[in-house]
């Protein structure tokens, strides 16, 4: 018997997208979300989990790759934004910034990570876990610097790296093995595997019995308004999943 967390990401990226995420609790398709409080839309949906009645249901989706940044400190490092004080991404895109950083920049990072808990928190959702968008978190600079914030700020719950491939290099299976490792070492909560819904359905047979799998999912509109899971029906994900047991009390 699988235990499925169905997890939309992106929350406040879009109107659009807090649209689209209301409709899936609606629809009981997902059993969470997690918030980019830096962006636009973010009080839109903190207002719209309290409405609809999932704001126990809302994570963090800490975020350092997309909008502008809660802090001016990380504004003057280059591989964290643009000179208009966007994030760019750079960080993100050069596997040695992935992996270290200098002393500036870590706290900068730490500085921004703990505004964007400090704004999750300001909002009210109990269940304080925390992942990412593109995965930041579980890069070994981002997570130097989120760390020591766990644990201040009693976050609960924190997201694996992807563990769901059918194929994978010895060195990133190796870092993701010790990331994952590391993480069951603290006093958190963690599932026992993560991946999408297609490395869910490519790795389905290697899911051990009564473990608790995340799947992350991205709500939207297609142009014809249909609801997508990126580009597949959001339908045809739900009828693959029927009959599987959900789980709601972990986040």
């Amino acid at each position: 018997m699988f235990r499925l967390i169905i997890n939309a990401d992106d929350l406040g990226i879009s109107q659009e997208v807090n649209e689209a995420i209301a409709e899936c609790f609606s629809a009981r398709f997902i059993t969470s979300t997690t918030l980019m409080v830096n962006m636009d839309y973010a009080d839109e949906a903190a207002e719209m989990a309290g409405k609809y009645g999932w704001h126990e249901r809302v994570g963090l989706h800490l975020n350092f790759t997309s909008g502008f940044p809660l802090t001016e400190g990380i504004r003057k490092y280059r591989i964290f934004c643009d000179r208009d004080g966007s994030f760019n991404a750079l960080f993100f895109h050069r596997m040695n910034s992935r992996l270290h950083m200098s002393k500036g920049e870590t706290e900068a990072a730490r500085a921004e990570a703990e505004a964007q808990i400090r704004k999750y928190i300001s909002y009210g959702f109990p269940n304080k876990h925390l992942d990412s968008h593109h995965y930041v978190h579980t890069d070994r600079s981002i997570w130097k610097a989120v760390e020591p914030l766990v644990g201040k700020y009693g976050i609960r719950s924190v997201r694996l790296t992807r563990n769901l491939y059918s194929r994978m290099s010895f060195p990133k299976r190796i870092y993701k093995e010790r990331f994952n490792r590391r993480l069951k070492s603290l006093p958190i909560q963690t599932t026992d595997y993560f991946g999408s819904f297609k490395d869910f359905t490519q790795c389905r047979e290697t899911i051990r019995d009564g473990s608790l799998t995340e799947i992350m999912v991205h709500p939207m509109y297609d142009e014809s308004g249909k609801l997508v899971d990126t580009a597949r029906p959001v339908e045809e994900e739900k009828d693959y999943l029927s009959g599987i047991r959900y789980i709601k009390e972990f986040y």
